[in-house]
């Protein structure tokens, strides 16, 4: 009877566990410039040096209606302890062509260190959030 229990449990579970299909976006920070070559490399972290170009990519992998974002960057306040409230230090609209609807890219450049979180809103809904990435200016 205990081995019939756990098969109908196990059953259970992965019938309504593995039925997720939910793509998400998401950021890929690197230090070279965003190609096929470079999307899967070493050089894909989010620790730069100040004034290095931060190129990011952002992922949509439903095309979005009005083909309109909005990044954010803001900056994790406090030079050292990194703890101590919030500076939107960056933004910007972009439009995506016809021919990347599933993707956008381009580079940043920051001379000040900390830690700074970079927000994609869409402009279908502006009050959800896309995706979000962390990264990190160091001496």
């Amino acid at each position: 009877m205990k081995k019939f229990l756990i098969l109908i449990l196990s059953a259970f579970l992965t019938i309504f566990v593995c039925a997720c299909d939910d793509e998400q976006s998401y950021i890929l920070f690197n230090k070279r410039p965003i190609t096929p070559d470079t999307i899967v490399s070493e050089t894909n972290i989010n620790v730069f040096a100040p004034g290095e170009r931060i190129y990011y990519l952002v992922t949509l992998p439903k095309p979005v209606e009005k083909k309109s974002l909005l990044i954010q960057v803001v900056k994790v306040g406090g030079d050292k302890d990194e703890r101590l409230g919030y500076d939107l230090v960056w933004g910007k609209r972009v439009k995506l062509r016809d021919e990347n609807v599933h993707y956008y890219t381009d580079y940043l450049v920051f001379n000040q260190a900390g830690a700074y979180i970079m927000k994609v809103y869409s402009r279908d809904y502006p009050t959800e959030i896309l995706t979000t990435g962390n990264f990190y200016v160091r001496n």
